[in-house]
């Protein structure tokens, strides 16, 4: 029998906690164990994802407001108001459809610039708000004219009217299945305007109405390496050449068509001979996309330049080894970059311990040569895409010119 029991020693008891602080608590938990469970994952997306894009900046001694007239184009106006035209998209808080289909803008509208708009800069069209719609008073009058043929275009038109009918230079795969002159009514070799002819190729998808073009030389990517002459075959096609420069020579309307077609020669410009190719005429085209960025990284080469000049200045096109399969599209705005530029230094001196046969190399204080940094010169709006082949016209440009070779990245 124990006549003195152990004794135990409890710890003071603690109030229960209410249920609000049992609530905290369950909470608090939940969240440390989702924290340590999304911080990984959420780091890893900072760190994948881009930049924010910088602020658009508008222009220097930008108007408050503009009134639309005859002669204006999206470029120009956009240059009005911004700094970075092709940023044009974002202070007009534009979707997708409304990018590519931008019949909005007319002669005779004001366009206002709000500095101060949350978001940042935005344009607008006056008027076009709930709550901003000016009185208009009526009088009677008749008039008919046809509005969207008038909504103001991206570029001037008369700029890049000859490369959108008459286009200079073709894809390759242009060529492909393009229908070729085989014949003439007569015996003749050369022919001209109102003579008839025979084609092979003329499909009725392609209409009645084509442009008659001779393939001239092999335009060649500069970034495709050239094929080694081992691996040339006739039947093989050659990957650097992805389009060729063409001569147009006249129009051609069909008479017949079949399987040897017959075509009437309705103007020519130069004389037209057997395996002359026919490409469809397009109808006029306005370019209306609104000027943006490439959606995608997109890097390429400038091609070739109007022909007989060495440099192209603003609004000469030019033509880029890019097209649709680099996702390259109409209204794209690329920017080209002078190469590195590397001569010799004026401040150079050569050891005279360096003409001794056998002596260790004895550097100099000042480097050989030295290199002028690759250099942002002007801005080319894509107005027509192929393939692989694209037109753009130069819009900006300071004190040097865009030659073949120069890169091309986005702005």
């Amino acid at each position: 029998m124990l006549t003195n029991p152990p004794t135990i020693q409890t710890s003071p008891r603690l109030p229960l906690p209410t249920a609000a602080a049992r609530s905290a608590l369950v909470c608090s938990l939940i969240l440390g164990l989702t924290a340590s469970l999304v911080a990984p994952q959420a780091l890893a997306q900072s760190v994948d994802a881009p930049a924010s894009t910088a602020p658009v900046q508008v222009a220097d001694n930008a108007p408050d407001r503009h009134t639309v007239v005859r002669g204006d184009t999206l470029w120009g106006i956009s240059g009005k108001f911004l700094k970075q035209p092709w940023r044009w998209p974002e202070v007009w808080r534009l979707n997708r459809d409304q990018i590519r289909n931008p019949h909005w803008i007319y002669p005779g509208q004001v366009i206002v610039l709000d500095r101060n708009a949350p978001g940042g800069p935005r344009l607008s069209i006056l008027g076009s708000g709930p709550g901003d719609r000016p009185v208009v008073v009526l009088t009677p009058q008749i008039r008919a004219e046809a509005r969207e043929a008038q909504a103001v275009p991206s570029i001037r038109p008369e700029d890049i009217e000859p490369f959108m009918l008459r286009n200079r230079v073709i894809g390759a795969e242009a060529f492909d299945d393009a229908p070729q002159i085989v014949k003439s009514v007569g015996e003749r070799v050369a022919f001209s305007t109102l003579d008839a002819i025979y084609a092979v190729g003329v499909k009725p998808p392609m209409g009645k109405t084509f442009q008659i073009f001779r393939r001239g030389r092999e335009l060649r990517d500069p970034a495709i390496a050239p094929r080694p002459w081992w691996k040339w075959h006739h039947a093989t096609p050659d990957p650097q050449i992805i389009g060729y420069e063409a001569t147009y020579l006249g129009d051609a309307k069909l008479q017949r068509d079949g399987d040897v077609a017959r075509l009437e020669i309705v103007s020519a410009r130069q004389e037209v001979q057997i395996g002359d190719y026919l490409i469809p005429a397009s109808p006029p085209e306005t370019v209306a996309y609104v000027p943006r960025a490439p959606e995608q990284k997109v890097q390429g080469n400038v091609m070739t330049l109007p022909a007989g000049v060495s440099e192209a200045g603003r609004t000469n096109v030019v033509t880029l080894n890019l097209g649709k399969r680099h996702g390259l599209e109409v209204g794209h705005v690329l920017a080209v970059f002078k190469p590195v530029e590397t001569f010799a230094n004026p401040r150079f001196k050569e050891s005279p311990l360096n003409w001794v046969p056998g002596w260790p190399y004895v550097a100099g204080s000042e480097p050989k040569t030295l290199d002028i940094p690759e250099e942002r010169i002007g801005l080319i709006f894509v107005f027509r895409v192929f393939d692989g082949i694209a037109y753009g016209l130069v819009m900006n440009t300071g004190m040097d010119n865009v030659r073949p070779g120069y890169a091309v990245r986005n702005p």
